[in-house]
């Protein structure tokens, strides 16, 4: 399970970089045209980067091994998301490199 965490990272890394360049196209764009469609591109790139942030951070891998208390030894806190965040982040990084295609100029 910790392998698809750090899968889903490094994809939801290659995607806010995606986004990034997405959205300096479209601000060039912007700047260029002041299209009504354009600020409705860059409240979209804006609103999917934050999603992407988010998932960076519920991506992130488990911390190591907690201090040592009285008991059992917990172990790092498996979370039942990594595959549903893994597959989330595969569906984005094929469609912004579609959409990402096609804006490149």
């Amino acid at each position: 399970m910790i392998l698809y965490s750090y899968i889903g990272l490094v994809l939801a890394i290659v995607n806010i970089c995606m986004l990034l360049v997405l959205l300096s196209i479209y601000w060039k764009n912007y700047s260029k045209w002041k299209s009504q469609y354009t600020i409705g591109l860059l409240v979209f790139g804006i609103f999917l980067l934050l999603q992407n942030i988010l998932s960076l951070y519920y991506s992130a891998p488990p911390p190591g091994p907690t201090p040592p208390t009285p008991g059992p030894a917990p172990g790092p806190i498996e979370s039942p998301h990594y595959i549903p965040l893994l597959l989330i982040n595969t569906s984005q990084l094929i469609a912004l490199a579609a959409l990402l295609k096609i804006s490149w100029k």
